[in-house]
């Protein structure tokens, strides 16, 4: 009898030590980082901007960390984030708890171009916006980093100038469209419009940017087709890819009949 109840109490054991440590460990989460403590990242605009600026609470920090040696080029690049007063709070309890937040919970909303003595060429826009994504052309992988490639001269961005979500503030959750610029951040060009694009890399020595992407409109993410485009940086032109989405299309009618 003693030895079935012991075997009892070391199942019951083993069955409720996990479900306890495991709650314990969910409601230390739950203090460390309660839910109230995310970082909303954005340029606050409109009505918020000026509701914030009468309660004394407008003040949006500057957050840069180092410049990034561009390839093929003398110049480096500073991407510029920015909080409001709150979020900045925010960021800075979120800091004391760990050693090193580093900029992920940042967004960009500009850059800084320097030259080799780290003196400012330009900075990539004169207004407010939201920068989504920067992805600077890369060298192949043939050449070392002293050597020129000489097909790298662009850089990409993903920006948004326009609250189009109506929420007070310019950040990820708005449109962003892909634009172009030379090395020096100079001759900022716009690529694509109405179309939400999910990924963008360089292609075929950087001479075309292979896109995808779903059309834009109100219909819920999970609904949306993702399609697919090609953009030739020489001619400003995009590039005929029915064959790609309509292969993409039969191999969805397999899957669903």
């Amino acid at each position: 009898m003693n030895n079935k109840f012991i075997k009892f109490l070391i199942i019951l054991n083993g069955v409720m030590l996990p479900i306890l440590l495991g709650f314990g460990i969910y409601q230390l989460i739950k203090e460390v980082f309660p839910k109230s403590e995310k970082i909303e990242q954005g340029i606050i605009i409109g009505e918020e901007l000026n509701t914030a600026k009468k309660d004394s609470v407008a003040l949006q920090g500057l957050k840069y960390y180092n410049p990034i040696k561009l390839h093929n080029s003398k110049n480096s690049y500073l991407p510029i984030s920015l909080l409001t007063y709150d979020e900045e709070k925010r960021l800075n309890k979120l800091t004391s708890m760990a050693s090193d937040i580093g900029d992920g919970l940042l967004k960009y909303v500009n850059v800084i171009f320097l030259d080799e003595n780290y003196q400012v060429v330009t900075s990539l826009l004169d207004k407010k916006a939201s920068i989504f994504r920067i992805e600077p052309q890369r060298k192949k992988y043939q050449y070392k980093n002293e050597e020129i490639d000489k097909t790298v001269k662009y850089i990409g961005y993903l920006i948004a100038f326009d609250d189009s979500n109506k929420d007070g503030k310019l950040n990820s959750e708005d449109n962003h469209d892909l634009f172009l610029s030379d090395l020096n951040g100079k001759n900022l060009k716009k690529i694509t419009d109405n179309i939400d694009i999910k990924r963008f890399e360089f292609k075929k020595s950087n001479s075309q940017i292979f896109i995808k992407y779903t059309e834009r409109s109100n219909i819920r993410e999970e609904h949306k087709k993702q399609k697919f485009i090609i953009y030739d940086i020489k001619s400003s032109k995009f590039l005929n890819s029915s064959s790609l989405d309509k292969e993409l299309d039969k191999l969805e009618k397999i899957i669903i009949e």
